[in-house]
């Protein structure tokens, strides 16, 4: 009887190592030739977990099938480095780093400000505050509406706490209340804004050239394709209780669907922002709700050439997904080119929208950038 189930076991661990590996392959495969490895990039942590299961279970039986999994972790451990850093000390770089040369910059998608709850004015109002005790240099927002209900403007408000420069780009004008967007504001005067046009409604990416003395530096302000998930998708999601009804197949159907629509979408749009930044003459910061994981092929587009301020600084899982429609991911990023280092980058855990903001310190070195693998 042991015997059959540790063949039944063996069977499992052989299709998960598949699965590990297709995920290994997924930021290398355009979803728009290929979409299914995309789904194991995006599985990749519960994939993972699953072969810690499968480790425990060859430990206890004293097997030498528990290589299986542990050699295929260790192959990839550039990608685990990735879900999960570990850095506990100071940086000598944020040691050395003077007042002048430090600069902090925060992404947060702040769902609209509540546009659409009775609350959506103290909800603003409880983001500005956040925004303020963490004093970023620059803050980019996603999910931006101009107005509120009241048609009351939300920059004027957001201005008053110490970014007196700011640029503004609305995806479109089917709502009543300006349109989501994105928008950028900061200490240090804009001096040129360009915005990068996306092929759907209710995306939208932009950059800003922002000057620091005497050196100007540009930021990529971007929220990528999102998956738009119906509420009828989200209510079976939160069941999860398969019938194999024809309503629950329509549902897996429609899932899917979106699900492909949303990588491929997202891989385009990468690819554009991608040769954006090759173009740029300037040091880059790119920010903003990916909605994606660094397991996949629109961030590993985006990132080409730069670095991740939470790979580089920062520490355990960083999930920045707070909403109920999908796991807990890391899909908000804060990526950086030449002339920065980065000194720390966390999330801030609050509750006041479906994502949570990530903030990071930089030292602004002049150098160039040796890039992640």
């Amino acid at each position: 009887m042991v015997k059959i189930l540790d063949r039944f076991v063996f069977f499992l661990n052989i299709l998960a190592c598949l699965a590990l590996l297709l995920a290994y392959l997924s930021p290398f495969i355009n979803p728009a030739r290929v979409f299914f490895p995309a789904l194991f990039g995006l599985a990749y942590p519960l994939i993972l977990l699953s072969h810690l299961i499968f480790i425990s279970y060859w430990l206890f039986r004293l097997k030498k099938q528990i290589f299986l999994s542990l050699v295929l972790i260790l192959l990839g451990w550039n990608h685990l480095a990735g879900l999960s850093p570990l850095h506990t000390k100071q940086s000598k770089q944020e040691a050395a780093c003077s007042g002048e040369t430090q600069l902090s910059a925060m992404s947060y998608n702040v769902r609209g400000f509540g546009i659409f709850m009775d609350n959506d004015s103290s909800r603003r109002n409880l983001i500005a505050e956040e925004v303020h005790r963490q004093r970023p240099d620059i803050l980019c927002l996603q999910e931006y509406f101009s107005k509120n209900h009241k048609g009351i403007r939300h920059i004027d408000h957001v201005q008053t706490i110490g970014m007196p420069y700011s640029a503004v780009f609305s995806s479109g004008s089917r709502s009543k209340h300006d349109g989501a967007g994105v928008a950028t504001f900061s200490r240090y005067p804009i001096v040129k804004t360009t915005r990068i046009p996306f092929n759907t409604y209710g995306n939208a990416a932009m950059y800003n050239d922002i000057k620091i003395g005497q050196d100007t530096i540009r930021v990529f302000n971007l929220h990528l394709q999102s998956i738009r998930f119906r509420q009828e998708n989200m209510a079976f999601m939160d069941t999860l209780r398969l019938k194999y009804s024809n309503k629950q197949i329509e549902e897996i159907r429609s899932i899917g669907l979106r699900l492909k629509i949303a990588f491929v979408n997202r891989a385009e749009q990468a690819d554009m922002i991608a040769n954006y930044i090759r173009e740029a003459p300037y040091p880059v910061l790119v920010m903003g709700d990916f909605n994606d994981t660094p397991q996949s092929y629109a961030y590993r587009r985006v990132k080409k050439g730069l670095r991740d301020s939470f790979r580089r600084s920062g520490r355990g899982f960083g999930n920045t997904y707070a909403g109920k429609s999908l796991p807990s991911l890391r899909i908000d990023h804060i990526l950086f080119g030449r002339g920065f280092e980065s000194l720390q980058c966390h999330r801030i855990k609050t509750d006041l929208s479906d994502h949570y903001p990530v903030i990071a310190s930089f030292c602004r070195t002049g150098r160039p950038l040796k890039t992640e693998p």
